[in-house]
């Protein structure tokens, strides 16, 4: 079996997990979040829950677990035998699996959901994930060749950066009384395949910083 073949094996099963860590946390989180608003368990008040869900859920998922690819993910695939060329492919068509598996089941779910029990239009939904799957992709490899370069000087910033940013985000979210005028003031001032060239340029230069970075990366064992 070539270099390449084991780790888009690898790679395969990483994603598998990682998606259905996602499925499972979505599913669970639906119902905790409407057992606290105090919500009826029907289909009407649970289903159109479930595809914002997996928006957070797996950008969540993706930058936890992105981060750590350079330290584990990469390791392990050189170790067994693969090149950094073969490591590099891998993980870029990991974060692909990813983001189209998730991208599928919201797609599925905006398309079988009756549109009125939904609080946003299902394409501009998928847009937006996809334009968040891939920003939040390309900082994990960033973050990732970071902490694994600087160690816990960066985990020291990037934890202080995130807290940051969900003081201001949540700040907003009360200052305005809900989620929804949040979303809608933020929807007036960006244009959503704007949004998404500028991810998907952002992820492509990730990409090519955590090339360079692996390319003389030291296996540790």
């Amino acid at each position: 079996m070539s270099g390449l073949v084991r780790s888009l094996k690898y790679a395969s099963f990483r994603a598998g997990r990682v998606i259905g860590i996602c499925l499972l946390m979505a599913i669970g989180f639906v119902f905790y979040f409407a057992l606290l608003d105090g919500t009826r368990f029907t289909l009407e008040n649970l289903l159109p829950r479930f595809p914002f869900m997996l928006l957070f859920i797996g950008n969540l998922m993706f930058m936890i677990y992105g981060m750590l690819d350079v330290a584990t993910y990469t390791q392990l695939t050189l170790t067994y035998g693969c090149t950094r060329k073969n490591a590099a492919f891998s993980t870029i068509y990991m974060h692909l699996v990813q983001m189209l598996a998730l991208e599928v089941l919201m797609a599925v779910c905006c398309v079988l959901i009756p549109a009125q029990w939904m609080s946003m239009d299902g394409k501009t939904l998928c847009l937006m994930a996809l334009a968040i799957f891939f920003m939040s992709s390309g900082l994990a490899l960033v973050t990732g060749v970071m902490i694994h370069r600087f160690g816990k000087a960066a985990y020291i910033v990037i934890v202080i950066l995130a807290s940051l940013g969900g003081g201001v985000i949540g700040g907003l979210v009360g200052f305005h009384g809900g989620t929804t005028v949040v979303m809608d003031v933020v929807m007036g001032f960006i244009n959503l395949p704007v949004i998404l060239g500028a991810g998907i340029v952002w992820y492509v230069l990730a990409a090519v910083i955590f090339w360079f970075f692996i390319r003389k990366i030291e296996v540790r064992v």
